[in-house]
């Protein structure tokens, strides 16, 4: 377990299907925008089997541990296709 990243990736990453976790910082309008970008196993169809529980797990994680920091978005994201990840 990585020990030096945000709490809120910490506890998304427990998430069954989840694969990893990142931030990406943009430049809007002078002010830098924070997305986190979650990483999942399966792919996104909105006709995916158990899609929509992993979004509403993700997505209430990210609302209920967001106590320092403030998220300006919130990105899913399927592995690309033949690309194999291990943290």
């Amino acid at each position: 377990m990585k020990t030096d990243i945000a709490s809120v990736r910490k506890h998304i990453e427990k998430i069954a299907g989840v694969s990893r976790t990142w931030f990406e910082w943009s430049l809007e309008n002078s002010t830098w925008s924070k997305t986190l970008v979650v990483e999942v196993e399966f792919d996104t169809d909105p006709h995916t089997s158990g899609l929509q529980n992993v979004l509403n797990a993700i997505g209430n994680l990210a609302l209920a541990v967001q106590t320092t920091m403030t998220l300006s978005h919130l990105k899913v994201v399927p592995i690309p296709a033949g690309t194999l990840f291990h943290a």
